[in-house]
């Protein structure tokens, strides 16, 4: 092998090496995972999706006004007698000098802090809540349940509701119509029953701006109609349910 070989291969290890320094792992909790509303802030600043994952059930989960959720270590003041539960996270590793960029672009009373994942070993970087913040706010932490909060199942259980009591009232839509958003709540339920949250999201996310509804949940998260119609197209293959 030439010098000048040996040269290159070196720079080119060395290049790899300072893009693994430059990276840094931080795990989100809310708006800025997959297919929500500020995803795009973690894509503009070169983000790559890692994983997902668990924290440590150390944590309750608040909805803040459905802005956003907010997560607190527990105990913390006024929570001292809660029971504490784990919540689902997104891992994404971007440039260290994003982080202070992404940051200015959280809401008031969002902070990166340590946090634990669910191996009890690793800790990283993590958007937490100041204590102050969840005051008089909605705890989600029992979305899905079973000691395990995940945000995503707060949206769609919230979907599912107002969904259904929409269609339930007059409301200037075909009978067509009606029945094509009754197939697709149907698909957004097997969807989340086989653990896929973000395409139940997608369709009911279809719906609720197919009915008009002003959902605060909703209103950023980008439409995909024809993914929509990808998803139950294919759901109809394999599950009578749908055509209900």
């Amino acid at each position: 092998m030439t010098n000048n070989r040996k040269a290159t291969i070196e720079n080119t290890n060395n290049s790899r090496d300072e893009q693994n320094e430059k990276c840094i792992e931080i795990a989100v909790n809310g708006t800025l995972m997959r297919g929500l509303e500020l995803e795009p802030n973690l894509i503009s600043l070169e983000a790559k999706f890692v994983r997902e994952d668990l924290t440590e059930s150390a944590y309750r989960l608040f909805s803040i006004d459905d802005l956003h959720p907010g997560m607190v270590r527990v105990p913390a003041s006024g929570l001292e007698n809660v029971i504490p539960i784990s919540v689902a996270v997104e891992i994404w590793c971007m440039p260290v000098s994003g982080v202070a960029k992404l940051l200015q672009k959280e809401p008031p009373g969002l902070s990166m802090g340590k946090i634990k994942l669910k191996d009890g070993k690793t800790k990283i970087l993590g958007v937490l809540a100041e204590p102050a913040l969840i005051v008089g706010k909605k705890d989600i932490s029992d979305f899905p349940g079973a000691g395990i909060a995940n945000f995503r199942d707060y949206i769609i259980y919230e979907g599912m509701r107002i969904t259904y009591e929409a269609m339930r009232k007059k409301i200037s839509l075909t009978g067509d119509e009606l029945v094509t958003l009754k197939k697709f709540r149907n698909a957004a339920q097997l969807l989340r029953k086989d653990g896929k949250l973000r395409e139940a999201i997608v369709l009911l996310n279809y719906c609720v701006k197919k009915l008009g509804l002003n959902n605060r949940l909703f209103q950023n998260i980008p439409d995909s109609s024809s993914e929509s119609f990808i998803l139950v197209k294919n759901l109809r293959l394999g599950h009578k349910e749908l055509v209900k």
